[in-house]
């Protein structure tokens, strides 16, 4: 077994383990892929297991490409002849179960070629639910229902057997809501994100003797990242395994920090107990990072409760030490990580190999600003969607109503785009006919002005126009089968006088979004030549595309040798790594993340410190941790307290630097617009007064005075000017910070002010 040899002892004895359930505890960059693919060929080359009984998953379509590519290329080399990718069940979760539900689905009523929702279809379905029902959306929010109906799924619970322990209006609106979506959903031949896992569980929860082929099919299973699975795969984990229990799970609790979507951290701490006989094997070497590095990043996670006990180790060179660097703002931080990157470039560092990480989005507008000042290249990742554009979402509204005709959403979407005359007067009375006829928008035009009308319509002035669209679509429906679907996206740009439109504009903005559309024909392109590759026996299909396209992600766009800084929130950065890793805004509030005015949770803040070691650990060589002493918050300028994980590193392995007075006086000067100049006598008081304030005692003591009897870190307190709020520091003797909601955060004097 000479393909074994490079790996270690721990990742060795993980990939031989013979059958039964095993839980593999992978650390941050302990080569965990490569444990993954050695285990499924091992399967097939030494247990001559069928590659079509092993089933893989994991998260993004990015990673099951790679473990597919890593599979076949090391089978390859063992056989000695090509293997060929589609006998290998290597896929996303919501992958997998789309390929089961294309088969299976009919089973629970639904079209096996059902359309698949994003967010923003589904929440689009939410709103015209509200408005059907009479449930005003200014009372109940359009997005809190649409959370509620994902956190409901994702726990593996659908309208049908949802229980409602809370009652009042919110709930009694939701319960009417959630029945009437899934009804629409039906009935339109969709489903959403949520409906994928969970129509599967309960396909197999209602067909027996289908769950029976598919346990009979898949001997073997992997799932990468288990930390990450919701209620909801974690049954369907539970059904396929069955008794055999064949489970080889891979994770690490101290990288789980997605419970915002769902995810449960108990699935993996409490493996055991589900599967009694399980064996565990720990991979704890690094080989991405330096020590300074992983050692720093340990200190941190092990102030976490909800853990194994394991512990991180490298081979790897001590390296530099951590830079924490501390700013005067956000503008100030901005500098420093752009002057950082352009001497990081002029030593001979690539681009490509630098990463800016963020907890919020929102950060990234004023990073973004400096680059594009100091002329570095930078792409963001997670910002506006490619897909989410408003062109690129009109066409494949039509190219998913084209593919399924019960497609409300698209059609409400398109029917009036580009302009056609169609008024929202007549729009409103042709969907109440719909709903008398109970008949989806499309079947009802093919019912008026198809070969055999069976409905008459009185639509006013907008009849000839509804009907001028039905012969459009049914034209473009009729070249569906002939036609690549590249050829047919051509053909709709033009046919509906979308392009056309946009050329008559002539403007900077309609270019743009012309260039998105030739954008998105070459992404059809693309998919055409990668699916004529991979199934040659198989027919290149537009349900296929939008297929494809329904399951992508962001971070699959992901392109790592573009030659730029690389911009995302750490969610985003979650199984990436680079040479150098800036992570900006460590502060109380932002980072943790954490409203100051409501109770810790401390399973809030340990997922807050897992997704700082996510951060730290995605650095090889450099890690930059910043953070400022005022920020702009809602319009606000606001005094900040440095991250309690900062304080969690131990001193040996950072460097501080403090914010430099001389380059904050500069930075006040050379504000964007204004020329170089001397500061006038009221800007020097001004700048002074906010200096003194950046240079008080709030932020020379950052450590709570043990002697302090006031009010104490948490405790709640009351202004009679600012009202209700939360003690967040106390700084000496006599001086507290108070966050309060709606004023930020203020220090405040005991000696001068009375607080209840």
């Amino acid at each position: 077994m000479e393909y074994l040899s490079t790996l270690n002892q721990a990742q060795k004895e993980a990939v031989i383990h013979p059958e039964g359930p095993i839980l593999i505890l992978a650390g941050a960059g302990s080569g965990k892929t490569r444990v993954l693919t050695h285990r499924i060929c091992h399967l097939i080359f030494e247990h001559r297991v069928d590659p079509r009984q092993i089933l893989a998953v994991t998260f993004t379509n990015k990673a099951a490409a790679e473990m597919r590519h890593r599979v076949c290329g090391l089978l390859e080399r063992l056989v000695g002849f090509p293997v060929d990718e589609r006998d290998l069940w290597i896929s996303t979760f919501h992958s997998a179960c789309v390929r089961i539900l294309r088969s299976e689905i009919h089973q629970l009523g639904y079209s096996p070629s059902f359309t698949i929702y994003d967010d923003s279809d589904q929440l689009s379905v939410i709103k015209a639910v509200m408005k059907e029902l009479n449930i005003s959306d200014s009372s109940f929010s359009p997005k809190s229902i649409q959370a509620k109906i994902n956190k409901s799924k994702n726990d593996g619970t659908d309208f049908d057997e949802y229980e409602s322990s809370l009652g009042g209006p919110f709930e009694d609106a939701f319960v009417r809501v959630f029945e009437r979506y899934a009804s629409v959903l039906k009935a339109s031949s969709a489903v959403d994100f949520g409906d994928i896992i969970l129509l599967t569980v309960k396909l197999f929860r209602q067909f027996p003797a289908i769950l029976k082929a598919y346990q009979n099919r898949f001997q073997y299973i992997l799932i990468d990242e288990y930390q990450d699975t919701n209620k909801c795969q974690y049954l369907l984990v539970k059904q396929l395994a069955g008794e055999k229990a064949n489970v080889c799970a891979v994770g690490d609790e101290d990288q789980s920090i997605y419970r915002w979507r769902g995810a449960d951290i108990q699935n993996i701490l409490n493996f055991e107990k589900d599967y009694p006989n399980a064996r565990i094997y720990k991979l704890e070497q690094n080989y991405r990072s330096t020590k300074n590095i992983i050692e720093a990043a340990s200190h941190v996670i092990s102030q976490n409760t909800e853990r194994r006990d394991k512990s991180l180790w490298t081979d790897n060179t001590e390296g530099d030490k951590i830079r924490i660097l501390e700013a005067y703002d956000e503008h100030d931080e901005a500098q420093k990580v752009s002057s950082e990157i352009s001497n990081q470039v002029i030593n001979g560092e690539s681009l490509n190999q630098i990463a800016v990480f963020y907890r919020t989005n929102a950060q990234s507008r004023v990073l973004e600003d400096i680059l594009r000042g100091k002329g570095l290249n930078y792409q963001i990742y997670g910002g506006l969607k490619f897909y989410e554009r408003l062109e690129v979402k009109d066409m494949m509204a039509y190219l998913k109503l084209i593919a399924n005709p019960n497609d409300d959403v698209s059609f409400r979407r398109i029917i009036n785009v580009p302009t056609r005359g169609i008024g929202a007067v007549s729009l409103e009375r042709f969907t109440q006919v719909a709903l008398d006829e109970g008949k989806s928008l499309y079947p009802l035009l093919e019912a008026s002005f198809g070969a055999n009308p069976t409905v008459h319509l009185d639509l006013g002035r907008s009849q000839k126009q509804f009907k001028k669209f039905f012969e459009l679509l049914e034209r473009l429906r009729a070249e569906k089968s002939k036609l690549l679907p590249s050829d047919l996206y051509s053909m709709v740009l033009e046919e509906t006088g979308y392009r056309d439109s946009l050329i008559k504009e002539q403007t900077v903005e309609a270019q743009s979004r012309l260039e998105n559309l030739a954008e998105l024909r070459q992404s059809i392109v693309e998919f055409e030549l990668r699916w004529g590759a991979q199934n040659p026996d198989k027919p290149i299909t537009l349900e296929g595309f939008l297929e494809e396209i329904a399951l992508v992600s962001e971070i699959d766009r992901f392109d790592p040798d573009a030659p730029a800084v690389k911009m995302m929130t750490i969610h985003m950065a979650k199984g990436l790594e680079f040479d150098v890793v800036f992570i900006v805004g460590l502060e109380e509030e932002l980072f943790p993340n954490v409203r100051p005015w409501e109770a810790e949770d401390p399973s809030d803040v340990e997922e807050e410190r897992r997704l700082f070691y996510v951060g730290m650990t995605r650095a090889r060589k450099k890690l930059h941790l910043l953070f400022s002493k005022n920020r702009t918050v809602f319009g606000n300028s606001q005094f900040r307290v440095m991250s309690r994980f900062i304080n969690e590193i131990p001193s040996q392995y950072y460097e501080m630097e403090k914010a430099d007075y001389f380059a904050r006086r500069r930075q006040f000067l050379e504000r964007p617009g204004i020329p170089p100049r001397r500061m006038s006598f009221d800007e020097e008081s001004e700048f002074n007064q906010i200096n003194q304030d950046m240079d008080s005692d709030f932020f020379q003591d950052q450590y709570e005075d043990s002697n302090f009897d006031g009010p104490q870190k948490g405790s709640s307190v009351e202004h009679p000017i600012f009202g209700k709020g939360v003690v967040r520091q106390t700084l000496g003797k006599d001086k507290i910070m108070v966050e309060f909601p709606g004023h930020g955060l203020k220090k405040i004097s005991l000696k001068f002010t009375q607080l209840k």
